[in-house]
């Protein structure tokens, strides 16, 4: 009889004006004490069976002989970045920015068949999978941390290691372009996400050309987008669960607008810019955009959606307060889990007991 060990200690986020130090080394022990408990779990079931084994149940991977320059992969057949291989991977996949995000979230799952733990593997990178079950079904929960270039391992390096479609939700936080986009609001992407690129040939002297490009939008899975807004108004209700674009920039600060004395970085009017190109536009962060194109190259084997929690008002200057997040965080983790394990995939996904046979 499997008896699950509570964990649950809380992080403080770090504030803008706050110590990162500080944050960090909340983090550190809430991990320590997840692997002490997660030890202790372990080990009784050992000396149980009759073994005194000390074993931690995290797949720490590091520095390993790897081969195939194109798509490096090492002897056990792991990936490059995140560190993963065939059989500790869902078919259903929760991308959120954080380590500290994903161990929340990971509280909700249960583990895979026959196994008294998740199924956790870290990366000498810092990406972070976490793999169990929810109401029956495996469901991924990958550290995805900021940026398209992150993004990237994580949506190549999972298709890499998994059989079948896939289903990916992507789960962040944002700026709130304009209203009725507030602080607190659950922002589904059903109308799809744009890229905001900043140009560095226009900053070249003499040049004629637009600092910041705008792509056209590309749009999610129709039924999967639906089916998370659905889950969100559930969770806060319809008046702060919004659909609408999703902005995806490829930086923080210049290409989303936030203007410096310390740089030429010709922005002031970008968000100007973009809601009059794009008057549906309601969130702006740094990965959706490129999940979605991703998702739209693969042939139809991914399935992507996401959702953005606002944490800044960029038309007021506003900031939510920090003591808000981790309900938030709860909420549209559920949301977005709950989405995965009702979105229809094809037969031909993984099962779980195929998977804890794997790992």
């Amino acid at each position: 009889m499997y008896e699950r060990t509570l964990w649950r200690q809380s992080v403080v986020r770090g504030s803008l004006c706050g110590s990162n130090s500080y944050t960090r080394s909340r983090l550190q022990a809430v991990r320590c004490s997840r692997r002490t408990a997660q030890r202790h779990a372990t080990q009784a079931m050992l000396l149980h069976n009759g073994s005194s084994q000390d074993t931690d149940p995290i797949l720490h991977i590091g520095k390993t002989q790897f081969q195939d320059a194109n798509f490096p992969m090492d002897d056990q057949g792991r990936t490059y970045h995140l560190g993963t291989k065939e059989g500790e991977v869902a078919n259903r996949i929760l991308s959120v920015g954080s380590t500290k995000r994903a161990m929340l979230l990971s509280e909700m799952l249960d583990p895979m068949e026959n196994s008294s733990q998740l199924l956790e593997v870290e990366s000498d990178r810092g990406f972070l999978t976490i793999t169990g079950r929810l109401h029956g079904s495996p469901v991924s929960i990958v550290s995805t941390m900021m940026g398209m270039a992150n993004m990237d391992f994580v949506i190549r390096e999972c298709q890499a290691v998994v059989d079948g479609p896939l289903a990916i939700i992507r789960l962040g936080t944002c700026g709130a372009l304009q209203p009725p986009a507030r602080l607190g609001c659950f922002l589904v992407a059903s109308e799809g996400s744009v890229c905001v690129r900043r140009d560095p040939d226009a900053f070249v002297a003499g040049s004629h050309l637009q600092p910041y490009q705008l792509t056209q939008p590309i749009r999610p899975d129709a039924a999967l987008s639906s089916l998370l807004h659905e889950q969100c108004i559930a969770a806060v209700g319809s008046h702060k669960a919004l659909q609408g674009l999703n902005a995806t920039a490829d930086s923080f600060y210049s290409s989303q607008g936030r203007v410096s004395a310390s740089f030429d970085d010709r922005n002031e009017q970008l968000l100007t810019t973009l809601t009059q190109r794009y008057p549906n536009a309601l969130s702006l962060e740094m990965e959706t955009f490129h999940l979605l194109d991703l998702a739209r190259c693969s042939g139809g084997k991914i399935k992507a959606a996401a959702v953005a929690i606002a944490l800044a008002e960029r038309y007021t200057n506003d900031f939510i307060a920090a003591s808000e997040i981790e309900k938030l965080e709860k909420q549209a983790g559920l949301a977005a889990l709950t989405t995965l394990t009702e979105y229809k995939l094809a037969d031909n996904t993984q099962t779980a007991e195929a998977l804890h046979a794997n790992s």
